[in-house]
């Protein structure tokens, strides 16, 4: 090559060089300005929770070890919880088996005398925590199945157990009441009535995307989902221009040194308090919109960074429907306190960390941490499904946070940090007193523990669920001695009664849940004791006209003695006649001998005066 022509090759080389130099640059500056662009994301397309695992594999495999990944799925072996083995369940004249057909389908099979035999084939599942549910399909529409399989105890159970109802009427033909127009008659009469349509109900909070897409003049449903199950994008936002626009690695190289701020996408931790706790709420706290029709219609048009009560507002003790301002009145206690479960946003909402504080739902879980059990936070003791630590509440009450200060404040012995420790902050700031599905849970309102406003408000308090041989006076007594009367609101005496014992024979359904529950829960003092709350459980094991209650105290019964043996506790069937229930009673009792002393004749003339006030609360 001429020398000629080697100082041309030379200068092209440099030309171009430096073209490419600023072409990068001119590109650098096009990408950061479209970072400080906002996005609006309504109306974006998803794309599926394996485009977000080409690039944050380790999220994506967090995120599918959680039960939110699960919430719905296809019904699959990978999928089906309960066992499809030839499995009867009766209830009054209702005999359902659960088999597989001859291609390894998943199947149901409802008989009742006078109606027509229907098997149904399972399509989908709900859930697979505690326990799942099971969908068919007819046309358009799929339906929630009456029996599902509770995952813990490896047994099927009737829908109509599980939330608070009383015991069915037992006739088998004919239609519920209310029933949806369309609605299949399955086992009939009281055993259906828990049959609920999937697309405009289950739908919105259980998978991404939700749209029922019915037609305002057919009332046909062409539902779809962007994915099924609680996925990425439920969270994050519509996710396909945040996947095109990153597949350049330029972008992501100005991602990095910006920070990560993307607008193409929505990230939890960078929103506001209220704006994240509007996220969770979405399907954590129960919502009533204005205009129903457009919801049915289009979908829900809430996205990751929206406020939520724009579209729809949280439901409230006083919310009123069509008028009627009592309609969900019995889904609170009587100060407006959450006693269901979906209600988590309305008691985060009400609690003083959140009022004035800076309190929202992923300080204390983590999406991608935790036992999938709770998702409490790791740092926080939420590892291996053991005993939360205090830290939770000390991060921001500092003052509380060394073992001996929180013991001061707590007045009470045995109060430890990390896994494992005795009373602790939610022991007495979030008490057991919401029902949920055959389980009591914790309350989502953060207070300070008032005996005398609970009873008052006809609900449980912190102390006597600890203290179940206590009152509510004796509460409210030893309270105001050991903190003094000036932190309570509270003037009026609480009852002379009001236990949990007494509650147990004598309070409304959820009361007498939560008393079941605690007396299974709370320390033993010694065998009379134990004793004592083996027979009153015994007596609601078979009296008790609500399925559910007598569930719960069945299990309080297997934690507070191994002498009923698994093989004849597992005989017990909550949902069973009474006269099944009055033989494994008394077998049970037999084998207790002393150790299950018969309930007191004025508590079980308490049952007897008992009124449930028709109060029956679903979903």
């Amino acid at each position: 090559m001429s020398r000629r022509a080697r100082l041309f090759a030379s200068l092209a080389a440099t030309v171009l060089a430096g073209g490419a130099l600023v072409g990068v640059r001119l590109e650098r500056r096009a990408i950061s300005a479209d970072l400080r662009r906002p996005r609006d994301l309504h109306g974006g397309a998803y794309v599926g929770s394996a485009a977000c695992r080409q690039c944050h594999e380790e999220h994506y495999a967090s995120w599918h070890r959680t039960f939110h990944r699960t919430m719905t799925a296809e019904a699959t072996s990978d999928s089906v919880r309960g066992e499809f083995s030839g499995a009867t369940l009766q209830q009054g004249n209702v005999t359902a088996r659960m088999d597989r057909d001859a291609r390894g389908g998943y199947r149901m099979t409802f008989t009742s005398p006078g109606a027509p035999l229907r098997t149904v084939d399972v399509v989908r599942t709900v859930g697979s925590h505690r326990y799942q549910q099971y969908l068919a399909r007819d046309g358009d529409t799929y339906w929630r199945l009456p029996v599902a399989w509770h995952v813990e105890e490896r047994r099927w159970f009737p829908m109509t157990s599980a939330f608070l109802f009383s015991d069915p009427s037992g006739d088998a033909v004919g239609a519920p009441a209310g029933r949806p127009v369309g609605q299949p008659v399955l086992g009939g009469g009281d055993f259906d009535r828990h049959v609920t349509r999937w697309n405009d109900n289950c739908v919105f909070c259980h998978n991404v995307a939700p749209n029922p897409a019915r037609d305002p003049r057919s009332g046909r449903f062409a539902t779809t989902v962007a994915e099924l199950g609680v996925a990425c994008e439920a969270c994050h936002g519509p996710g396909a221009e945040h996947v095109a626009s990153n597949g350049n690695p330029l972008r992501r190289w100005a991602l990095e040194a910006n920070g990560g701020a993307d607008p193409t996408i929505v990230n939890p931790s960078r929103l506001t308090p209220a704006r994240a706790a509007d996220l969770c709420g979405r399907c954590h706290g129960q919502r009533i919109a204005d205009q129903i029709e457009p919801l049915l219609e289009h979908g829900d048009p809430f996205v990751p960074g929206d406020d939520l009560a724009i579209e729809s507002a949280p439901l409230w003790r006083d919310t009123p429907l069509g008028g009627d301002r009592e309609a969900f009145a019995a889904r609170f206690w009587d100060d407006g306190t959450p006693r269901l479960t979906a209600y988590e946003y309305q008691g985060l909402l009400q609690s003083p960390c959140t009022m004035r504080g800076p309190l929202t739902c992923t300080s204390c879980h983590g999406m991608h941490e935790g036992d999938p059990r709770g998702q409490i936070r790791a740092r926080f003791g939420g590892k291996s499904g053991g005993k939360t630590s205090n830290a939770m509440c000390t991060g921001c009450h500092t003052g509380l946070a060394t073992t001996e200060a929180a013991r001061l404040h707590a007045h009470h012995e045995g109060v430890e940090e990390g896994e494992g420790g005795g009373i602790r902050c939610v022991s007495c700031h979030m008490p057991r007193i919401v029902y949920g599905v055959l389980d009591v849970h914790r309350s989502h309102r953060i207070e300070i523990p008032d005996p005398a406003r609970a009873a008052a408000a006809g609900r449980p308090d912190a102390c006597t669920s600890c203290h179940v041989e206590r009152t509510a006076a004796w509460a409210e007594a030893s309270a105001r001695r050991l903190w003094g009367g000036a932190r309570f609101a509270s003037t009026a005496p609480a009852p002379a009664g009001t236990s949990p014992l007494e509650a147990l024979f004598g309070g409304p359904p959820v009361a007498r849940a939560a008393a079941a529950d605690a007396l299974g829960r709370a320390p033993v003092a010694d065998a009379a004791a134990r004793a004592r709350r083996c027979g009153a459980l015994l007596d609601v094991m078979a009296q008790d006209p609500y399925p559910a209650v007598r569930h719960l105290a069945w299990r309080s019964l297997r934690r507070l003695t191994a002498a009923p043996g698994e093989g004849l506790a597992a005989a017990y069937d909550p949902s069973g006649s009474r006269a099944q229930r009055d033989a494994s009673v008394g077998r049970m009792r037999a084998l207790l001998g002393d150790s299950a002393i018969v309930p007191a004749a004025a508590l079980t003339a308490m049952r007897a005066g008992a009124r449930d006030r028709d109060l029956e609360i679903g979903e």
